[in-house]
């Protein structure tokens, strides 16, 4: 095994979090982990409840249903161009394996951390290009990168860790350039549900044009529900034909299809998790500019990304401190292209946000 393989940290450790202070779980205030802070949708967790009794049978090995429900969710594709995993992470792994084995990946940095140990798992060899200092597409950077060994190039779409949406033309150009040369792209849009108009954006409904890109979203961030563990993919119907053929079996639970299912249709959530979200972030990376001693970038997620301008005090020491207090952050550190002075922190209710605010200020002062 590659020595550079390691296990990566996230997060969402509340369970460390808990362990360590001895705080009980349900005061554990997650300012880490990207995900939607009003949890599962309640249509979602009523299904659970309701048809719980389900996991007496081995889970539906062709949820055509399901995917039925995420065409008509997504729009513009059918069911020969869904693929479903164990999560969205599952699924870039058995693409890795499948297209870049022992080939050459390529990763915008910086970037979520799991491309580079997905790439060294299947004997692939990562290579960085850095974004620009805005975190936009550097497209010349990249193109010029690709050779005949490249196989496979991620793109984070809206990014982490900064929220940037990038722009849909530059991307399309990268995976035109990359179509004409045999290199596949796969678009993590994990996080595309939180902007508006997402069908200007995404590259979903494209899939036809190009055979090359494999399109991957989960049911963690937008739809709170992690730890059901269900995410799918969208590509043309070969690349989909592949990754189905090489499924571990039941790898996805009864009741995450129940849940997904529900979610899916559940429209008074996703739309007060839209309008939610969208106001709430506004204010929260106002209070956190006001202090006058931390950097927001701007943001088309739930999450925003913030630069310490104080100096002598790193984004680890602000974790251990705040996490004594129950609240949890995203020390960016480990993450290549930034360094000790960055930390994400995720958008919650209105009360939590100011308590973070007040609790930086505190330790920053």
């Amino acid at each position: 095994m590659d020595k550079n393989i390691q296990h990566r940290p996230h997060g969402g450790d509340v369970w460390g979090l808990m362990r360590k202070y001895k705080i009980q779980l349900e005061k554990v205030i997650d300012f880490s982990a990207p995900i939607n802070f009003l949890g599962p949708p309640p249509k979602a967790l009523e299904a659970i409840r309701q048809f719980a009794d389900v996991i007496r049978f081995y889970p539906d090995q062709n949820p055509v249903e399901l995917k039925d429900d995420i065409c008509n969710y997504v729009g513009g594709i059918g069911p020969e161009n869904v693929v479903l995993g164990n999560g969205s992470m599952e699924l870039i792994y058995r693409f890795a394996e499948v297209f870049a084995w022992k080939r050459k990946t390529l990763i915008p940095i910086p970037s979520f951390t799991e491309y580079e140990r997905v790439s060294l798992i299947v004997s692939a060899k990562p290579k960085f290009v850095s974004l620009q200092p805005d975190f936009s597409l550097n497209v010349d950077a990249i193109k010029g990168e690709i050779n005949s060994n490249t196989r496979l190039l991620f793109i984070c779409n809206p990014h982490s860790p900064s929220g940037r949406l990038f722009n849909r033309n530059q991307i399309q150009e990268l995976v035109d350039f990359c179509l004409e040369r045999d290199v596949y792209v796969v678009l993590d849009e994990n996080y595309i549900e939180f902007v508006d108009a997402v069908e200007e954006h995404t590259l979903a409904h494209s899939i036809d044009k190009y055979g090359n890109v494999f399109v991957v979203r989960s049911f963690s961030k937008f739809f709170g529900m992690p730890g059901i563990r269900i995410g799918y993919g969208i590509g043309c119907e070969e690349i989909i034909q592949k990754l189905e053929a090489i499924e571990q079996p039941w790898c996805i639970n009864s009741l995450a299809i129940i849940a997904a299912r529900e979610a899916l249709r559940d429209k008074e959530y996703i739309n007060k998790t839209k309008m939610y979200i969208q106001k709430e972030r506004q204010k929260l990376a106002d209070l956190l500019a006001e202090t006058g001693l931390l950097k927001v970038f701007p943001s088309e997620t739930n999450f925003l990304l913030v630069k310490i301008l104080k100096s002598g005090i790193t984004a680890k020491q602000l974790k251990e401190k705040l996490a004594e207090k129950g609240i949890l952050i995203r020390d960016c550190g480990d993450f290549r292209g930034l360094d000790d002075g960055y930390f994400r922190v995720t958008v919650r209710s209105e009360k939590e946000n100011l308590l973070l605010v007040e609790s930086l200020k505190e330790l920053l002062r």
